[in-house]
């Protein structure tokens, strides 16, 4: 069994995309906050990035890069992408579409409300992001259509979108109910036990 470390950030959606890979997978890891002082020095020397999240495997191999780190997970478990290489595509560009444009839209949202006061809060930023979000949402409705899943089964495409829209639900964004395909989806996702495993709020204890 292979030994695995995993400095990260509770709300990042990047790191939580990958707790969310670990439960799946039902690999065993060892969480550790990288916000502790004590802890900050140790990963910032493992990754030329200097963000998290930061895999170590073993004690001598480091991944640094989120998507690499499910790519490999996908590899060591057969789990979390298909075998047919055609079936990949989908996940693997509804992950990188969450990072992207989902992720975009968020951020303008998570970063005007995080740790201010609503009378502080820029709303017209807010909006726009809001906006954006609901303009990114049709590309993933039309994609999904009425599967349980964006690709054969639970993927690395669940991870990236459950892990971004459970961030915009905590900051008080919800998908529009015209959109009742996603709603439909993503309840699933929150009935599925890696959610409530790897919310932020446990994200500093082992899975």
């Amino acid at each position: 069994m292979k030994s695995l470390v995993l400095y990260n950030k509770p709300e990042c959606p990047f790191c939580w995309k990958v707790r969310l890979a670990l439960s799946e997978a039902k690999l065993d890891v060892k969480l550790i906050d990288s916000l502790i002082d004590a802890e900050r020095n140790v990963w910032l020397a493992l990754t030329p990035k200097k963000t998290v999240p930061v895999l170590v495997i073993n004690n001598d191999l480091v991944i640094y890069e989120s998507n690499v780190i499910l790519e490999y997970f996908s590899e060591i478990t057969g789990y979390l992408l298909p075998r047919d290489p055609s079936d990949r595509i989908i996940p693997r560009l509804i992950n990188y579409y969450s990072d992207s444009l989902i992720g975009s839209a968020l951020k303008e949202i998570i970063f005007e409300k995080r740790n201010k006061e609503e009378h502080c809060w820029d709303h017209s930023r807010i909006q726009a992001g809001i906006t954006a979000f609901h303009k990114a949402l049709i590309y993933l409705s039309e994609t999904l259509e009425s599967r349980e899943f964006f690709g054969k089964d639970y993927s690395i495409a669940e991870c990236a979108l459950t892990a971004r829209i459970g961030l915009a639900e905590s900051y008080g964004v919800e998908i529009p109910e015209r959109f009742s395909n996603l709603r439909d989806w993503y309840s699933r996702m929150k009935e599925r036990p890696s959610f409530d495993a790897t919310l932020p709020s446990k994200s500093i204890v082992d899975l």
